[in-house]
């Protein structure tokens, strides 16, 4: 027994001999000053009780942390807890009050929301957790990508010093704090309230201190139990006067007015108190009967009440009462059954204690929405929200009201109503409506190509290269393509994406290799696909067909029938580590592609036909020309030839150009209806015989007329003579009022003219033809060109006189 004693001893002295000291920072009204504040007064009624020798310093929360870390001090207080502070210092668990952040602006501005922070300068304190810890202002802008200016101080009197003097425009305090001291200082209140927080006691990680903060733990709880605790005292000394309104001087009036009025009714009733006493006994029998009518009234409304329980028992959704912290005052079978916990264990427990930290962040900003609610005493508030239990996802439509407890406390009535199934819906027609937005952006994508095909020259590689990457953007599951014709005994590819197009056109591949599949989309698996090459393929030439294809998973494949002769093979491909496979939608889409690709292909050789038709047409017009001319027939090639080579070096689009070589030699068109004994005169032409030569640019027009297909050949044969300085014929335009067609053709057709044999002059060398073109003579100068083309003439010099040499006569 007595070693017990003694050991109890030894434990005990340590700690009650230990003299400890707590940093605390300036926070009206929990920590005043040194002697004063609602923390100091707790800290120390509980440190004298328990003969625990207890000393204040005053400093900043970061100086304090500081002191804290280096072991100057043996705690800090208020601060609320972080895992990041717990990885040094202990905690005490029972938190001495609660808080939560608020944001106060300059007299000025008025903010209604977090959004509009963007761009203020915001004062915060240093070390705070309502400024860098987790939920704190900056960790919430950032959520919301809200960049703001942080302004760091060593106390919140300094954020509203600033704040008064308009240095920072919004600052972040604790919510005690601000309705304190805001008289003071020209601040506004926003509605902006966030991180509801407890206040803890941080101190040193040692075992003594340990013991002595467990201690001061206990007395909290027991303190807050009883309602008439030095806690709530002092509690009521310092936060009533903050928290509740002062008494407006009217109302001082009227109770002083009502005191007088009560006093003379008193005097009044003295007089007639005799008369009174009559009247009493008479009043008392029927006060008897009203108070047995009274216990009947009461009787049936405790009746009544448990009628109201029992129905709210038998809701379907779930029903409860809790408190501002959480804590649960009356819940409903409905609940107690979704949560899986008996309705009497239910009552008295935590809401944060229920859930786990999958809901974490729910019930977070349920504490903010509780608090505003409450502040504001709304009514019917209505809310969603997801929950996560045992592995289900459920989401609720939650209505609260703000109602008064028995203790007179706030508290409030929350219902739940399963919207679940609602959601599930929801997200299924949001998903109808997703896939049917993708639908028409398809249908677009394939109307836009339709549209393309109005293009009146259809380079059939380009538009089927266009045609197939389409194909691959909206048919999503494919990775590869190609599109191929059979033609005569010929298989020919005209586009791949994936497989080598290169090594594929090289292939001396027959009409009897293709898959062929009767105008049906067929789906062929790969080992489908290579059976049937092995089968149909000649074994070295399959060697190589087999390098230029990628291995697949799925091939879609349909063979479209353009005419007797030529047969079109349009495929979409999976790749072979795919996890997708085509559906029918799929195949619905790809017809629609097959059938643009027959379109295009059937158009494209009936183009041909008439193309072909009038190009024969065009060159017997430019053989009759120049016969007229009687300037060689090699002339009118070599204009077309190198018209297109400067236009290539332009970077014109390949149709444009194929039309400039193809039309360049119509050039002169116009010189059949010129007299030819004006074409072919020797001698200088009079001012009206070259009049009558000059219409032989307007005459074309009754060759080429309207025709579109034209277009090209007579922008050519009508401006070809204009100067790009001014000053040409016909119409005298200058710069690029002239098309670049023309401009094209009126440089190589001087060129070629130097170049060659006349009736009037001998050709001249290309280094002398160059040198009158670029330096000008008494027919010529280079302004009379457009000087892009005159750079062309020089870099490519060689080229272009190589081009003159192989269609020389």
């Amino acid at each position: 027994m007595k070693k017990f004693i003694i050991i109890l001893i030894i434990i005990i002295i340590p700690i009650f001999s230990l003299s400890i000291t707590i940093g605390l920072y300036k926070a009206p009204p929990i920590v005043i000053d040194e002697n004063t504040g609602f923390l100091n007064e707790i800290l120390n009624f509980i440190a004298k009780k328990n003969n625990i020798p207890l000393n204040f310093v005053i400093d900043s929360q970061v100086n304090l942390i500081e002191k804290l870390k280096k072991g100057q001090i043996d705690a800090v207080a208020p601060l609320g807890y972080t895992d990041k502070r717990a990885l040094n210092f202990y905690f005490n668990k029972e938190p001495v009050f609660f808080e939560w952040a608020v944001v106060y602006t300059r007299y000025n501005l008025h903010l209604n929301s977090l959004l509009d922070l963007k761009g203020l300068k915001i004062g915060v304190m240093k070390t705070d957790i309502f400024y860098e810890g987790n939920n704190g202002i900056k960790d919430i802008l950032n959520s919301f990508k809200i960049k703001a200016k942080f302004i760091e101080f060593n106390s919140y009197s300094n954020i509203f010093e600033s704040l008064n003097q308009k240095k920072i425009d919004a600052g972040v305090v604790p919510r005690f704090f601000g309705l304190d001291q805001e008289k003071n200082y020209k601040v506004n209140k926003t509605s902006i309230i966030f991180k509801p927080i407890g206040g803890f006691i941080m101190y040193r990680k040692d075992s003594n201190l340990k013991n002595i903060f467990d201690i001061f733990d206990k007395y909290i709880i027991n303190l807050k139990e009883n309602n008439n605790s030095f806690y709530y005292k002092t509690f009521d000394k310092y936060f009533e006067p903050v928290i509740r309104e002062k008494i407006p001087l009217w109302l001082k009036i009227s109770t002083i007015f009502g005191i007088i009025s009560a006093s003379g009714i008193i005097i009044l009733f003295y007089f007639y108190s005799k008369l009174l006493k009559k009247k009493v006994y008479k009043r008392t029998e029927s006060l008897k009967n009203a108070l047995s009518e009274l216990e009947t009234k009461i009787t049936e409304l405790n009746n009544s009440k448990k009628l109201i329980e029992e129905i709210v028992n038998l809701s379907p959704n779930p029903i409860y009462i809790k408190n501002i912290e959480q804590k649960i005052i009356f819940a409903n079978n409905a609940l107690a059954s979704l949560l899986g916990i008996k309705k009497d264990d239910l009552i008295g427990k935590n809401l944060l204690e229920i859930f786990d930290n999958s809901n974490k962040k729910l019930l977070e900003d349920s504490i903010i929405e509780d608090i505003e609610i409450i502040s504001d005493e709304k009514k019917g508030y209505v809310d969603n929200f997801k929950l996560l239990l045992n592995d289900k996802v459920l989401y609720f439509k939650d209505y609260k009201t703000s109602i008064t407890l028995n203790n007179n406390e706030k508290g409030l009535l929350v219902l739940w109503v399963d919207i679940t199934e609602i959601i599930k819906y929801q997200k299924e027609l949001e998903q109808k409506n997703k896939e049917l937005l993708d639908a028409n952006k398809k249908l677009e994508e394939i109307i836009n190509l339709i549209y393309n095909l109005e293009e009146k020259n259809i380079d059939i590689e380009m538009y089927f290269d266009y045609l197939l990457k389409n194909a691959l953007k909206i048919v999503k599951k494919a990775d590869y393509g190609s599109i191929s014709i059979g033609k005569e005994n010929k298989w020919q590819f005209l586009s791949a994406v994936g497989h080598n197009i290169n090594i594929l056109k090289s292939l001396p591949l027959e009409k009897k290799y293709m898959v062929q599949t009767q105008e049906k989309i067929q789906i062929f698996k790969n080992d489908e696909l290579k059976k049937f090459n092995e089968n149909n393929f000649e074994k070295n030439l399959l060697k190589e067909f087999f390098k230029a294809v990628k291995s697949t998973k799925e091939t879609m494949l349909a063979t479209a029938y353009i005419n007797k002769n030529i047969i079109l093979n349009f495929s979409l491909d999976i790749a072979e580590n795919s996890p997708e496979s085509f559906n029918n939608e799929d195949k619905k889409i790809f017809q629609s592609f097959i059938n643009l690709a027959k379109s295009v292909l059937s158009k494209k050789l009936n183009v041909d036909k008439v193309k072909n038709a009038y190009l024969n047409f065009a060159n017997k017009l430019a053989l009759i020309a120049e016969a007229h001319d009687d300037i060689t027939g090699q002339h009118i090639y070599r204009v077309g030839e190198l018209a297109s080579f400067v236009a290539k070096k332009l970077n014109i689009p390949d149709e444009k150009i194929l039309e400039i070589r193809e039309f360049a030699p119509l050039h002169d068109i116009g010189k059949i209806f010129v007299p030819l004994e004006i074409l072919n005169k020797k001698t200088r032409l009079t001012d009206e015989e070259f009049e009558i030569m000059k219409k032989h640019t307007i005459y074309a027009e009754k060759l080429l007329g309207d025709d579109p297909y034209f277009e090209t050949a007579l922008k050519i044969a009508l401006y070809h003579h204009e100067k790009y300085n001014g000053g040409g014929y016909p119409f005298n335009l200058k710069g690029d009022q002239i098309p670049i067609e023309a401009q094209i053709v009126s440089l190589v057709d001087v060129y070629d003219a130097l170049r060659s044999n006349r009736p009037y002059k001998k050709a001249f060398s290309h280094e002398k033809t160059l040198k009158i073109i670029l330096n000008g003579d008494d027919r010529t100068s280079p302004e009379n060109f457009n000087p892009k083309l005159l750079e062309i003439l020089k870099m490519y010099s060689t080229d272009i006189k190589d081009i003159y040499n192989t269609f020389s006569d």
